[in-house]
């Protein structure tokens, strides 16, 4: 290289890392500035430093609408706080009616925090959707790409829709109760997906929808009609002790590995019509209430 090329092309990487840390600033200032003039300089004292993130939070839990967007943008300027503003916006949506939460409001977080959850312009990749416990009310999810789902224990008023939703990790809903219907209509589980011991009140729906482990819904309790035509399972379908009140669909369904149906009750109509299994199916001392399909 020439003698003179290398200063040169020294100075034009001086050049552009500085540019980048003019930006960086400016976005810091604008939100810093946002932070002091919600608070305001107290009489006679020197403004001190403070904090965006503790400031968003502050309005956030105050049900400002300010506070969402003061996330939002927190979350977009720093990628590495993406993950707790998806937390903060979990926590309050987890609280449900007994945190007073009012529907407008309710929706709001929830319509911020599928922007972020859903393949697009604004999308964050790689968020784990964590709320063991929760109280969700209308909890919508459909078409959202996350990593991993811990929804243990969560109970769910009104629909709970996720709908070819993807999701690269494992996906938890053990002893969840869905108090209407389950729509898991082409989700994709890259990984296990466990309902175990949850309850459903109304149908559950996991009609096309592929699992790329395996799939647990050992003593879960179904109410209403259990659609799982077309589904796609990888690896092992555990059915044991399962309460089927309604219709249970398994027509096309595809389970690679074994599918066990061991004291499975099945009070509805059975449908199991072109249903494949690859390894064993097992059915000791399960009991059917009605015509079974084949």
């Amino acid at each position: 290289m020439s003698s003179w090329l290398m200063p040169v092309a020294v100075a034009v990487v001086i050049v552009w890392i500085g540019v980048r840390h003019v930006r960086a600033s400016r976005s810091e200032t604008l939100l810093d500035e946002h932070a002091r003039r919600r608070v305001g300089p107290q009489a006679g004292a020197v403004p001190a430093p403070l904090s965006v993130w503790r400031e968003a939070n502050r309005l956030f839990r105050a049900g400002e609408e300010e506070g969402l967007l003061l996330l939002a943008e927190i979350g977009r300027q720093a990628p590495r706080r993406r993950q707790a503003v998806v937390t903060s916006w979990l926590a309050a949506l987890r609280g449900g009616v007994s945190m007073g939460l009012d529907a407008p409001w309710r929706t709001a977080v929830q319509r911020e925090l599928v922007s972020h959850l859903r393949p697009g312009a604004d999308f964050w990749p790689g968020m784990d959707v964590v709320a063991p416990g929760a109280i969700l009310v209308d909890f919508d999810l459909s078409g959202c790409r996350v990593n991993r789902v811990d929804l243990v224990g969560a109970v769910f008023l009104g629909d709970a829709r996720f709908e070819a939703m993807t999701v690269t990790g494992d996906a938890n809903f053990a002893g969840a109760r869905f108090l209407r219907h389950a729509v898991f209509t082409d989700a994709l589980f890259a990984k296990s997906a466990s309902f175990g011991l949850a309850v459903f009140a109304g149908n559950v729906s996991l009609r096309s929808a592929q699992v790329a482990d395996q799939l647990v819904f050992a003593r879960a309790k179904v109410s209403g009609r259990a659609d799982l035509r077309r589904a796609e399972v990888s690896g092992r379908a555990d059915f044991r002790h399962v309460r089927f009140g309604g219709r249970a669909l398994f027509g096309d369904v595809v389970f690679h590995q074994d599918a066990w149906f061991r004291h499975a009750w099945f009070r509805g109509r059975t449908d199991v019509g072109s249903a494949l299994i690859g390894e064993a199916a097992e059915f000791g001392n399960a009991r059917f209430g009605r015509r079974v399909m084949q």
